[in-house]
């Protein structure tokens, strides 16, 4: 049943769309909520606030789109707006929420409360027709929220989801809004956004495409209908995202890290010291996680910032299936524009300009491809392969580094794909050859480069200047100069459902100059899944029952790259049953700093587009090492339907 399960969801869209339904026309229209402006009013050390939750309808995928109904919180007063209003005071005020539910049914509120630590949920009751009135006193400071269900027993919005969903239940998804408390103060940041993730459901609606009925959703929209982003270069982009679905988003930044300030679990929220922020490309959001997070864009161009689950920025997003925009873009290969027909969902576009100035001009240049500094030292060629009846009746796909005079054969492929190995502060070339039958793009994940470069089809450049995929036969020569050393991703960008899962993903490496990599003492490990989609299976540089990993005695450093589709994987370094301990030097590519190069226990749970590298040690009389690796599904079958594969790779000890 899970693999039918998957195999649906990853399949791309090929429904017909049925004409939207009319709509009672007394529903009011509500907009998307931006969180630019708080609501309530303000009187000294007290916020007056006030809420009807009623039912309203909107269009997620803009104004031609569907409209879908839902509960909503309204401010009394304002104009409808999905999802909920911003509650926003600095600490020690005193916020007062007057409540009224206009629906035919009880509800219960949550969320309205200081998070002071150690304190639970704290919740309201209120019967339909109701007007209740809540009090507390913020404290904590920090990125929190608040919702309400239908359902009395649910206590948090991730409860394990019922096998039969209630009346009303499928309504609730929009029925939540942020909840900020500043330090006193200490004004907000100017330009500081919020981003919220909400999903909404309804598995009996006509209208709606049901691969999956789940469609999730930044600020009551669902991409390409997000809002843009626009930032110029050199500004301080202050985010706070706020996760309040029963799903986890590992969510990830093209072209530039970002580092987290501040996490929550929707509880409690901590504020890391100055010097303990994190860098990362990618950041996984656990159930009702929160982070508060700054970056700084350094090159122009156009940008993305999504969730890195397959499942929720393809095409099984969209709501009503889409007609493909053949032509939408010029120089568009076969009619495809990957960033408008093959992603949808968790997606926000960024559009970063230039410095004014006598700048502006270079930093445009380069985003849209024309101008690419310092003239290619290497030069490599990278070919897209593809090998029919590899799985079943389904094809396999690779990258094929081309070495020497004659290029590899084009139904020659390798799992995982080939390693790239290049050098700090030294210009590349990369000619890729898409020898597949389908249009190719080919994302550069963790590496800062320009726009042009970055391979999302039809959404990198700037301005209206973007790159098409790369057609069938055709090739693109790929420019960048690494800036740092480290452990990092390449892989296909093409989110139709079965390119990851069929083997275009590899590794790519970046050494210092001069120092090329001990390769008996660095070994790089990657970790994805092969086969058909819904019957993919995990794999460990490219072997679904791994070899023996031969380590001599001493001190390894494992570069771990994990690029699944859909899941997690939760790697561990152990002696037969007892997890060991290792120390952790960089995540994302990214060199901890000292502070943080830590000596932990050897277990860490990652998902799509995460890489870390550890140190171990391995004794000369090491027996039953291994690392362990186990799937943890998503979405996780709270009823345990199926057991949890396990990949072990063990070490053999190399005298």
């Amino acid at each position: 049943m899970r693999l039918l399960l998957i195999a649906t969801l990853l399949a791309s869209s090929s429904v017909t769309a049925t004409p939207t339904l009319p709509l009672p026309p007394a529903l009011p229209l509500a907009a998307l909520e931006d969180y630019r402006v708080p609501a309530g009013t303000r009187l000294g050390d007290t916020l007056r606030a006030s809420f009807a939750i009623q039912e309203v309808r909107w269009r997620p995928e803009g104004v031609k789109g569907a409209q879908l109904t839902a509960y909503a919180f309204v401010e009394t007063g304002k104009p409808a707006r999905v999802p909920g209003p911003l509650l926003r005071a600095p600490s020690g005020t005193v916020v007062r929420v007057t409540l009224r539910n206009t629906l035919p049914v009880s509800l219960m509120v949550y969320g309205l409360q200081d998070h002071a630590a150690g304190k639970g949920t704290d919740s309201l009751a209120i019967a339909p027709g109701a007007t209740r009135v809540v009090t507390f006193t913020a404290t904590a400071v920090g990125t929190y929220y608040y919702w309400a269900r239908v359902r009395p027993a649910v206590q948090h919005p991730a409860a394990p989801v019922p096998d039969e969903w209630p009346s009303g239940e499928k309504q609730e998804g929009p029925l939540v809004g942020a909840l900020i408390v500043d330090p006193r103060g200490v004004a907000p940041p100017r330009g500081e956004r919020i981003l919220l993730i909400t999903r909404w459901l309804d598995d009996d609606d006509p209208r709606v495409h049901h691969d999956p009925a789940f469609k999730m959703m930044v600020n009551g929209a669902s991409w390409p209908s997000t809002e843009r982003l626009r930032y110029t270069v050199g500004d301080t982009v202050r985010w706070r995202v706020i996760n309040a679905t029963a799903s986890q988003h590992p969510m990830h930044l093209h072209g530039f890290y970002y580092d987290i300030t501040g996490r929550g679990d929707g509880q409690l929220d901590t504020l890391y010291a100055p010097g303990q922020e994190r860098r990362v490309v990618t950041e996984m959001l656990p159930l009702n996680g929160t982070m508060s997070l700054t970056w700084v864009p350094e090159r122009a161009g156009n940008w993305l910032f999504h969730c890195h689950l397959v499942r929720h920025m393809a095409p099984v997003q969209q709501i009503e299936p889409r007609t493909p925009s053949a032509g939408a873009h010029a120089g568009a290969s076969a009619g495809v524009h990957h960033a408008e027909d093959n992603m949808a969902g968790l997606v926000m576009g960024i559009h970063v300009s230039p410095r004014a100035g006598r700048l502006a001009a270079r930093d445009l240049a380069r985003a849209n491809g024309r101008d690419v500094g310092a003239a290619a030292r290497r030069q490599l060629r990278l070919v897209a392969t593809q090998r029919a009846g590899v799985f079943g009746t389904s094809a396999a796909q690779s990258f094929v580094l081309q070495e020497g005079g004659a290029a590899p054969a084009r139904d020659s492929v390798r799992f995982p794909a080939s390693t790239l190995v290049l050098r700090r502060g030294e210009p590349v070339a990369i000619t890729v050859v898409n020898g597949l039958t389908s249009p190719l793009a080919v994302h550069w994940h963790g590496m800062e480069l320009e726009s042009w470069f970055d391979g999302v089809g039809g959404w990198s450049g700037a301005g209206t200047r973007v790159r098409p995929p790369i057609a069938p036969g055709d090739s693109f020569v790929v420019r960048m100069t690494p800036p740092r050393a480290g452990t990092f991703i390449y892989h296909t960008h093409d989110e139709a459902g079965s390119e990851l899962s069929t083997g275009l993903y590899g590794a790519l490496i970046v050494e210092e100059p001069g120092a090329p990599r001990d390769t008996t003492r660095d070994h790089v490990i990657v970790l994805g899944q092969l086969g058909k989609p819904g019957e993919h299976r995990p794999a460990a540089n490219g072997r679904t029952t791994p070899d023996p990993l031969p380590l001599a005695p001493g001190t390894h450093r494992l570069r771990l790259v994990s690029i699944p589709v859909d899941e997690q994987f939760q790697i561990a370094f152990v002696r037969d049953t007892t997890v060991l301990n290792w120390t952790l030097r960089a995540v994302d590519g990214a060199e901890l700093p000292a502070s943080q190069q830590r000596t932990v226990r050897a277990r860490r749970t990652v998902s799509a587009g995460q890489t870390f590298d550890v140190d171990v040690t391995i004794p000369a009389d090491a027996e039953g090492y291994a690392l362990r690796v186990t799937t943890r599904w998503y979405p996780t079958d709270p009823r345990g339907a199926e057991p949890a594969p396990v990949l072990v790779v063990p070490i053999r000890v190399r005298r």
